[in-house]
């Protein structure tokens, strides 16, 4: 990502993790940035980015993000959006119960849903849009979540798909990120979990959250222009 936007940026879900990378990352690179997230305050945003803007917002409160992007065009139009906000459930799917299972697919897919309609209208022609998928849309769940995450992930890449066919004559690109297994909080810091999923993975560990956040930058960016609708898997080799 070597141009700088005139517009602005925001992550959804960028106060730890995936997400506070991204932020991180992008210090030279965009011009303006806002983060939403759950916590009330996250001073860490704007550790990692001096002049960040952060605000509370849930990705299940269509008005707190509305009010989010509306404090980000005040920087002029958003150019750039990122939602890694979502959970991960473990769970079997013949033990999980209806709860559970309503909770992890609402924030993951119409978290994801409800971050793109709030963001439409503040949108400028040419803006990028990236979602976040998981390596457990390929397979069901499997390494750290279980057969409901991984439908919530695959009906994040059919959504990346039909909103990027629906927001091109916008001019509007939509892609998302699959990854692998990271070291976040999802993962955990239990080392015999960690071993195990290294193992699995070509390159022999977990990816650090800044090489997943270095493929939303780049699918921000104008590197990626001919690039809509489509998947970008970073997961170390542990799905061919």
């Amino acid at each position: 990502m070597s141009e700088k936007p005139t517009g602005s940026a925001v992550v959804v879900g960028g106060a730890r993790g995936i997400g506070l990378a991204a932020v991180g990352l992008a210090t030279s690179h965009v011009a303006a940035m806002t983060v939403l997230d759950l916590p009330e305050t996250a001073p860490q945003v704007t550790e990692a980015f001096p002049g960040a803007r952060y605000l509370q917002a849930d990705v299940l409160d269509r008005a707190s993000l509305e009010k989010g992007f509306a404090l980000a065009a005040e920087s002029g139009p958003v150019t750039a959006v990122f939602v890694p906000a979502g959970i991960t459930l473990p769970t079997p799917l013949l033990e999980v119960t209806q709860e559970d299972a309503q909770r992890c697919l609402m924030i993951n897919i119409m978290g994801s849903i409800n971050a793109i309609q709030a963001a439409a209208p503040h949108l400028a022609a040419g803006a990028s849009i990236v979602l976040c998928a998981s390596v457990a849309a390929y397979t069901g769940g499997g390494y750290v979540g279980g057969p409901v995450y991984g439908a919530s992930k695959a009906g994040v890449i059919g959504l990346t798909k039909g909103a990027a066919r629906e927001l091109a004559d916008r001019q509007i690109r939509v892609n998302c990120i699959a990854p692998g297994c990271t070291s976040t909080s999802m993962i955990g810091d239990d080392p015999e979990v960690i071993a195990t999923l290294s193992e699995r993975a070509l390159v022999g560990r977990l990816a650090a959250p800044e090489e997943i956040a270095q493929a939303a930058l780049y699918l921000w960016s104008s590197a990626s222009s001919f690039m809509t609708g489509a998947v970008l898997d970073v997961n170390g080799g542990i799905r061919l």
